[in-house]
């Protein structure tokens, strides 16, 4: 007898938790509806970019809420993560927010996403590309002293090894970009 009664007691467990929230007495789950849903909008400042420069990021969402973060997240190539960073948002819904692209980036198209909160209803994507230049810097001028390098090197006064330290160094920093 006591076999048939955990049965019973089991398969009306099954199927009470089967039923969903409706049979427990809580009305199934709340409506969507777009007017309680955060939202937020995304642009960046350009479509394109070289290695060096900054972005920026601005936008708004619909609704604030102090208790609300903003996070925007940069994928690359294969969706690999390549930062991921909170910005504030103003009493007025705004936001503004700068990356340089520095060498975690490299040419390519990259994806971002700007998440409100944790909702999947509060996520704007948008997409931009780093196409890199032979010569480029943040403010696309060669330090004075690979100049005077090449003076010295040119005139005998420093050995190969030092010149090609220097050329090395322009590499390393994206000042030059050598193709496969």
């Amino acid at each position: 007898m006591n076999k048939k009664i955990f049965i019973i007691t089991i398969v009306s467990l099954i199927m009470v938790i089967s039923s969903g929230q409706s049979v427990l007495g809580y009305g199934g789950p709340p409506e969507q509806s777009s007017a309680n849903n955060y939202t937020v909008d995304i642009i960046s400042d350009n479509t394109s970019y070289a290695l060096g420069e900054s972005i920026i990021f601005s936008g708004s969402v619909n609704k604030y809420d102090e208790d609300r973060n903003l996070r925007i997240t940069i994928f690359g190539t294969g969706n690999n993560l390549i930062v991921s960073q909170k910005t504030p948002v103003n009493d007025d819904g705004t936001f503004s927010h700068e990356v340089n692209l520095n060498k975690k980036f490299s040419d390519g198209k990259f994806k971002v996403k700007a998440q409100y909160g944790n909702s999947k209803a509060t996520i704007a994507l948008i997409s931009f590309e780093v196409i890199s230049n032979n010569m480029v810097s943040q403010d696309n001028k060669i330090p004075d002293w690979i100049k005077n390098n090449a003076g010295w090197w040119a005139d005998g006064q420093i050995d190969d090894n030092s010149f090609v330290d220097g050329i090395q160094f322009l590499i390393k920093e994206g000042f030059i970009k050598l193709s496969k």
